[in-house]
């Protein structure tokens, strides 16, 4: 297959790719065509090296591959390291030594605790498991950062043709994952799509808008205080990062409408990271640019986690788990 049409953006991101030489594992090669098909492009293209893992010889042709390797994981040398390692790390959560032994036969255990002891940089799932499975090997084993860290996720839309964001490209947070984020966890998601729009989406000038339905005041609620005390927290915990809000979505990306509903921003109607206050709007929003405006949607991405973790949609489409691939390979070096 060939990649088409690519935005800038893409291209620059597998050029990056290709650049580290990272290893990304795969648990879902041997399930979904789709999977597969991402994973030998990227090795045949040298973006990356892939692992697939396998509970049958169904793909061992694909074995002596450049950039390929195939793991049983019900055989592998590593099934009894993986899952000593991982009763060491789930023993004071009152796992046992058999119950590691079982779960590290689920594919995505197998996978997390490869990216765990640093085998692989990367772990990318979803296209035939739900969320909730591909999630929660990560989430109790690879984890945040830190104690203070939140997992969230982001899209980043993109169309050359329009005159929005960086290079027609806009950061959308949380679209994904957290449902109602109160002040704080809304604060961490504004400074990590913030950090995320200039390491991995390489935007020059980042402008993060915190979303309402309401513009500096013009409203007074509940709704509209969360996001107020989220902006206030954000900037003091990173004053060096351009965060404002609340405000309307016209009022973050055009200049007139800035210029009437918030003259004195500092991001004059030119903001390229979007903050939603909720789970409802922001995946809402994604999809209405994606299906109404013709954005090219790609995510969503989850950032947070102390190594890179990926959860494709189950609709997405080979091109779209081979950027999965791509900026988990990314963001193995951030």
């Amino acid at each position: 297959m060939e990649l088409h049409n690519l935005s800038e953006l893409e291209v620059k991101w597998i050029k990056k790719a290709k650049s580290l030489n990272k290893s990304i594992v795969l648990p879902e090669a041997e399930l979904d065509g789709r999977v597969l098909n991402a994973g030998l492009y990227v090795a045949e293209n040298d973006i990356a090296n892939v692992v697939f893992l396998v509970k049958s010889n169904s793909l061992d042709k694909y074995s002596n591959l450049k950039n390929v390797k195939v793991v049983n994981y019900l055989t592998s040398d590593l099934k009894p390291v993986l899952s000593s390692a991982l009763y060491v790390k789930r023993k004071d959560k009152g796992l046992t030594k058999e119950e590691a032994e079982k779960l590290i036969e689920n594919p995505n255990y197998f996978a997390t605790m490869m990216l765990d002891l640093g085998l692989v940089d990367g772990y990318v799932c979803g296209a035939i498991t739900s969320t909730k499975d591909s999630l929660k090997p990560p989430l109790q084993i690879i984890k945040g950062k830190s104690k203070e860290s939140l997992i969230s996720s982001f899209f980043v839309m993109i169309n050359q043709n329009k005159p929005f964001g960086e290079n027609g490209a806009l950061l959308l947070a949380d679209c994904g994952l957290n449902e109602n984020p109160d002040a704080v966890s809304l604060s961490k998601i504004a400074i990590d799509s913030a950090n995320t729009a200039k390491n991995l989406c390489f935007f020059k000038d980042v402008k993060v808008a915190c979303l309402s339905y309401s513009t500096m005041g013009s409203a007074s609620s509940e709704l509209t205080k969360k996001v107020v005390d989220a902006v206030s927290l954000a900037n003091q915990n990173a004053p060096e990062i351009l965060i404002e809000g609340e405000m309307q979505l016209d009022a973050a990306i055009v200049k007139e409408v800035a210029m009437l509903k918030a003259p004195n921003s500092k991001i004059k109607g030119e903001a390229n990271v979007l903050i939603f206050p909720d789970l409802n709007s922001g995946n809402i929003a994604y999809k209405t640019m994606q299906r109404f405006g013709d954005y090219k949607a790609i995510g969503p991405i989850c950032q947070g986690f102390r190594k890179p973790v990926n959860d494709v949609s189950r609709g997405a489409s080979v091109e779209e788990i081979i950027f999965a691939i791509v900026i988990t390979s990314i963001q193995s070096c951030n």
